[in-house]
């Protein structure tokens, strides 16, 4: 079995090498998005420290549809007075499908950018690469549902690719503890590169482990989503028209949100985008768990009436739904401070370094065979 394991481990090594190795270095780079947005982009994405309070979420509301005319808002993500992060609104250009990403000032109501499509800054370039390699809506292929995802479904795989070269490197070298630390310096270039191959990979493999399942989780959850909505050439709902009453005070569904459950912190709001979607407040119920994320608990509302439907609390749901809703804080590394972003960012360059070893040791144990073959 273990040679088996080996010889699966280093050709999927060499031919999933290079597209593992983009969403490696990607992630590395991403566990900073924001540190990154804030350095790149401090007209835009970043604010200055402030006292004032936040305008009313209607009023800001009423701001955006004024300055964007052609769009309907789709979704926003909104935080507490004193942020350092302007709010991201996500709004949907009307006569299509399209959704944009523009910057908020939450103290003025003014747009800190126009609509941007994803992809537009080098983040958003970055996390687009991180979670489709770019592949996906390929016009040089025939155009269908496995198509419009195909990146989608390759950094699924890539995900998979992940699980089974941990799993199987812990296997193989199952005694890792007794040399963790043993690095033979004196010793030939293989003997070298097998040491830090599986140093390396007995380090990095915990946190390598766990970004393999989450990734897997959320790359086949999306992709599930989209399949059941669309598989069947269902199109996508074309915006022409506003999808719930003016009338309704976004205000008032946050505010009541916060009575719903004690504590409670918004958020996030979806706003109705397609035809009988409600209104949606997400948030952070009180916790002291540092891996559940703030938009584990939600609220709903009418979009023409904006009357209460229904409440999810995560503090009321099983450790299933609790490990799930972990994933997110798991995968990005946003649940240690800055301690935790450093870890995961260097785990993230660790595959380079793994690539490289192994490469060379298959390479060597490639030539050894082929050797043998020749006497």
């Amino acid at each position: 079995m273990r040679k088996s394991l080996h010889k699966w481990h280093g050709w999927l090594g060499i031919i999933f090498m290079v597209p593992f190795l983009l969403i490696c270095l990607t992630g590395s780079i991403l566990v900073f998005k924001k540190e990154i947005d804030g350095w790149l982009l401090p007209d835009v994405a970043a604010l200055a420290p402030s006292n004032e309070p936040r305008l009313p979420l209607n009023t800001l509301k009423q701001r955006v549809n004024q300055q964007l005319p052609d769009y309907e808002i789709g979704s926003w993500e909104i935080f507490p007075a004193g942020h350092d992060e302007a709010d991201r609104v996500f709004v949907i250009k009307e006569g299509t499908d399209a959704w944009h990403k523009v910057h908020l000032n939450p103290y003025t109501g003014e747009l800190r950018s126009l609509p941007t499509e994803p992809g537009h800054y080098l983040t958003d370039w970055l996390l687009e690469l991180h979670y489709t390699l770019l592949l996906n809506d390929l016009e040089t292929l025939d155009f269908n549902f496995a198509t419009e995802h195909f990146g989608l479904l390759i950094t699924l795989v890539l995900g998979l690719f992940l699980l089974f070269m941990g799993i199987s490197g812990l296997i193989m070298y199952r005694r890792f503890w007794a040399r963790f630390f043993t690095l033979r310096w004196d010793h030939r270039l293989l003997v070298v590169f097998s040491d830090l191959h599986k140093m390396a990979g007995t380090f990095a493999s915990p946190v390598l482990l766990v970004l393999g399942i989450t990734g897997v989780y959320y790359n086949g959850l999306i992709f599930y989503e989209e399949w059941t909505e669309h598989g069947g050439g269902q199109e996508h709902h074309i915006m022409t028209e506003r999808l719930y009453a003016e009338s309704v005070n976004i205000d008032e569904l946050v505010a009541d949100s916060q009575t719903r459950i004690e504590g409670f912190k918004p958020t996030y709001v979806l706003f109705p985008f397609e035809p009988e979607l409600p209104f949606t407040v997400f948030g952070r119920a009180p916790t002291a768990n540092p891996l559940l994320s703030n938009y584990g608990s939600v609220s709903n509302y009418d979009a023409w009436s904006g009357d209460y439907l229904s409440t999810y609390n995560l503090n009321e749901q099983g450790a299933g739904m609790k490990t799930l809703d972990a994933f997110r804080r798991l995968h990005f590394g946003s649940w240690g401070g800055l301690g935790v972003k450093a870890l995961y960012s260097f785990v993230g360059l660790l595959p380079l370094l793994l690539a490289i070893t192994g490469g060379y040791i298959w390479w060597q144990r490639r030539n050894k065979r082929q050797r043998r073959r020749t006497y």
